[in-house]
């Protein structure tokens, strides 16, 4: 399988629903979904992504999600009721700053 180092998430076909986010009646907002799922690589860079997006693109649990919120710096854009959401660009930002790079790791910590 052939992994362009360049752009890792660029051609991710993973099926999203987009998110379009609304006030709220009595305050807060609320997060309607697109019925038709589109592949992540058609999302545009303003798109929301909520926590399950992200386990479907990386492959991972929900747990997951949260510990890079917390411990690596992946910031969600805002929180609509118990669903925090990202955007494509600001995913993809973070990503390519903390994404694994092919390659032997620092030999540090001995």
């Amino acid at each position: 399988m052939y992994v362009d180092f360049d752009d890792p998430l660029g051609g991710n076909a993973t099926p999203i629903h987009r998110k379009l986010v609304v006030p709220a009646v009595g305050g807060g907002q609320r997060v309607y979904m697109d019925p038709v799922a589109r592949p992540f690589s058609e999302l545009s860079a303003g798109d929301y992504l909520d926590t399950a997006d992200l386990c479907r693109i990386f492959g991972i649990s929900g747990r997951t999600i949260y510990r890079w919120i917390n411990q690596a710096g992946l910031a969600p854009r805002l929180k609509a009721g118990r669903e925090w959401l990202f955007t494509k660009s600001d995913l993809m930002n973070w990503y390519a700053a903390n994404r694994p790079r092919p390659g032997r790791p620092p030999l540090g910590g001995r």
